[in-house]
């Protein structure tokens, strides 16, 4: 815990009543309540205002505040005024029509501040309001919230509603929280290690993102919270899945976890279709803040470490402190914002204070004191957006840097950036999910059907008494497991689980949407180019088998087990925008790319090694120049869908 002396505490106690009046001043009063203008960019450099409700940036962020102020000072009016702040918001379009529907950007957003303020005044109606709300945004809130993030997607929102659970133990409640839990696990998709979720258009990424606003680290909080308040170990898997997953993108020369949203301008780099983290490297190890980066990172981590015990997430942790430390040593940056700056680091700083029981006043009093400076300088905590003195965000402006100076003041207080789920005191356990084993066969499974298929019928109820801890354990079970069996079973089982085990390293390398929709805009432009080469030029370059596509050539055992048509003579595994598709191909077609698999060669050298395999059986001329046409032309197919590649 902080112990500031009175010197350093009065400072701080000033800064917060310079902050208050600031807010007071710039609110908007009518006889439905307050609001405060947000201002959005409508093009670059320019800036427009609009009423929002959503914690971000909005009416229920800075009523957080408010309670915040009465949590410390104990003033009747400062509570007052978050209920003003909240009954104007929940007359508002954007509650009454919502759009949106996450944590810090929607709806939920708005009925934890209704929670909240119950929480402080005992007014019930704000508990059947949250309930309302709730009720009425049901079907959005489960099914058509397209991201599972903790800031904006669904994730977030299975944390709130827990919290209205908790108040309230209904049902309804109860049933929409299985429903979510059902898509959490459903929506998991495996990776190198670990799971990830959030790999779809969503993102523009190059991979599902790292961190605790938009990625795994805030995914796991929310499901290490409910999963801990419900008891319910399957959901403490996967949270330490997504953890797993994340460690990645842990890059350690600069004891950060890398950023790995891709912008135009990375985008547009000339080599971005090969999709090489080294290319986009130099950017994304630089941001560390409460939504991405180590800060934020650590706040899952600490949590991981207090459920579980596990000292390697207490490791993480004290490399997350090393690099903010480190950060605000140089605090050579402008912005304090709670999101992307500085003041997003106390969170971490006073938890990991908390229960270590390190010493961070000087670290935190120089946070303090910087933004300070900023802030009578430019009347702003974010000197990189121009909209600075005008946001009174939580996230994003002046009021979050309120609320930090208060948690600073008042580290016990309810953070709503690192909240927490109360303890369950309820008599019993309620199940609300598929339990650990479950949940692995779940995903596991769906990855080896056939090959699960065929030990089921050699060896009844094997998958019954059946363990792995991740997939790797997974497919080294199963691997034993066909080698135990009698040696007529033996082959043909093996040839399924290297099929499917081949197809399964396809699924652990997809890099999500973003990635195959620029290699498929990069193959389209190629092939318009491609298409004005003459024969003869075209054949002169070095040809490849592209990086998303997999070769797996057919046995007669596979073809048979799988009843497959005698004209099937290998496979393609294809990464694509939406994830593997597995095509069967021909004679022609296989007999041009399996030479490809293995290097990359000159078009005329490929043709000849393929024709000298005919030269023996037909010495015809007229045959071999027509079966040379057709090879050019099956080449031609296989560039313009993006299976050959031009090497460049």
């Amino acid at each position: 815990m902080p112990s500031f002396d009175p010197k350093q505490t009065e400072k701080i106690s000033e800064q917060v009543q310079r902050l208050n009046n600031d807010l007071l001043s710039a609110a908007i009063r009518d006889h439905t309540g307050l609001c405060w203008p947000s201002p959005y960019y409508t093009s670059t450099g320019q800036f427009s205002f609009k009423e929002t409700i959503d914690i971000f940036n909005g009416s229920s962020g800075i009523a957080l505040y408010f309670m915040a102020l009465f949590e410390y000072s104990g003033r009747k009016e400062d509570l007052k005024t978050a209920e003003d702040i909240l009954r104007k918001a929940l007359k508002s379009e954007e509650v009454l029509k919502a759009r949106s529907f996450g944590f810090y950007t929607g709806i939920s957003g708005v009925v934890y501040a209704c929670i909240r303020f119950y929480e402080l005044s005992g007014k019930k109606k704000y508990l059947n309001t949250a309930f309302r709300l709730i009720r009425n945004n049901e079907e959005n809130i489960i099914n058509n919230t397209v991201k599972a993030d903790f800031l904006s997607g669904y994730s977030g929102s299975l944390f709130v509603i827990t919290l209205l659970y908790h108040h309230l133990q209904s049902d309804v409640i109860l049933t929409m929280i299985r429903q979510m839990i059902t898509r959490v696990t459903t929506e998991a998709r495996i990776s190198k290690t670990g799971l990830k979720w959030d790999y779809d258009r969503s993102k523009s990424a190059f991979d599902s993102l790292t961190g605790f606003s938009h990625g795994a680290s805030g995914i796991a909080y929310s499901l290490m919270q409910v999963g801990n308040y419900f008891k319910n170990e399957g959901l403490i898997y996967l949270a330490e899945q997504a953890l797993r997953y994340e460690m990645q993108y842990f890059h350690e020369e600069s004891d950060n976890w890398l950023d790995l949203r891709l912008g135009s301008y990375r985008l547009s780099l000339p080599d971005a279709h090969r999709w090489d983290l080294n290319l986009f490297l130099p950017e994304m190890r630089k941001v560390n803040s409460w939504a991405h980066g180590a800060a934020g990172i650590g706040l899952a981590r600490l949590y991981a470490w207090q459920t579980t015990g596990n000292p390697i997430y207490l490791d993480q942790c004290k490399t997350a402190l090393n690099r903010c430390l480190s950060d605000i040593e140089k605090m050579d940056r402008t912005d304090f914002s709670l999101c992307s700056g500085y003041t997003g680091m106390i969170p971490f700083l006073l938890k990991f204070q908390e229960l270590r029981g390190y010493d961070f006043n000087e670290q935190l009093c120089a946070v303090a004191r910087q933004a300070k400076q900023l802030y009578e300088q430019k009347n702003s905590y974010n000197s990189y957006i121009s909209s600075g003195p005008f946001d009174y965000g939580l996230l994003s402006g002046k009021a979050g840097i309120g609320y930090m100076l208060l948690q600073l003041l008042n580290p016990e207080m309810t953070s709503a950036v690192y909240p927490a789920l109360p303890l369950n005191t309820a008599g019993t356990i309620v199940d609300i999910g598929p339990d650990k084993k479950l949940i692995r066969r779940g995903i596991f499974f769906q990855y080896y059907p056939k090959t699960i298929q065929l030990l089921d019928l050699s060896e009844p109820d094997f998958t019954e008494h059946f363990y792995a801890e991740d997939l790797c354990e997974f497919e080294d079970v199963l691997n034993q497991k066909i080698n135990t069996l009698p040696d007529t079973k033996v082959r043909s089982i093996m040839e399924v689980f290297n099929f499917e085990h081949q197809r399964t390293s396809c699924w652990k390398a997809h890099k999500g949407y973003l990635c195959y929709a620029k290699k498929n805009e990069f193959i389209r432009n190629q092939y318009q180019q491609l298409s004005l080469f003459r024969d003869e030029e075209l054949l002169d370059l070095e040809m490849k088998l592209a990086d998303h596509v997999t070769f797996y050539p057919i046995t007669p055992e596979w073809r048979a087990i799988m009843e497959l048509k005698e004209t099937d003579q290998a496979a393609l595994f294809l990464a694509e925008e939406s994830g593997m598709n597995t095509i069967y191909i021909g004679q022609l077609p296989k007999l041009v790319i399996s030479p490809l698999g293995r290097e990359a060669v000159k078009g005329n050298k490929l043709i000849s090694v393929i024709l000298n395999g005919f030269i023996e059986n037909d010495q015809r001329t007229s045959a071999l120049d027509a079966l040379k046409q057709r090879l050019i032309s099956q080449i031609r197919s296989l560039i313009r869908v993006g299976i050959i590649s031009i090497k460049v």
